[in-house]
């Protein structure tokens, strides 16, 4: 099940992951907590839920997202889809591509420089 998707910022794909506030619901029990995600590859990440206190809420991912991001080669425009599938949480990140596989235009490919 989709939680949520977004594409990327620059501050999304270096330093933190804003979360969009409609996804807060998903993720309250988690404040202050690491959260483990699974990425495409099936390597662990743990990220670290956190959201600002007073006034306007921003829920974002710290702890080993800038690490993610600098591990896949995040950049802005990224494509991110956020899920939970069987209890777990589970990421992929796409990018915009014009190549082309059995002479069909390829939209969107995984992202991952490793």
């Amino acid at each position: 099940m989709e939680i949520f998707s977004k594409l990327l910022s620059k501050t999304d794909s270096t330093v933190r992951l804003a979360i969009p506030a409609s996804a807060l619901p998903r993720f309250r029990n988690f404040v202050g907590r690491d959260l483990p995600v699974i990425d495409w590859t099936g390597q662990e990440w743990s990220f670290r839920f956190s959201i600002r206190r007073g006034g306007h809420p921003k829920p974002v991912f710290i702890g080993d997202w800038a690490k993610f991001a600098r591990a896949k080669g995040l950049e802005l425009n990224d494509r991110l889809i956020f899920t939970l599938e069987d209890g777990q949480y589970r990421i992929e990140v796409f990018r915009k591509t014009h190549k082309k596989l059995f002479g069909q235009n390829l939209m969107w490919i995984h992202v991952d420089k490793a």
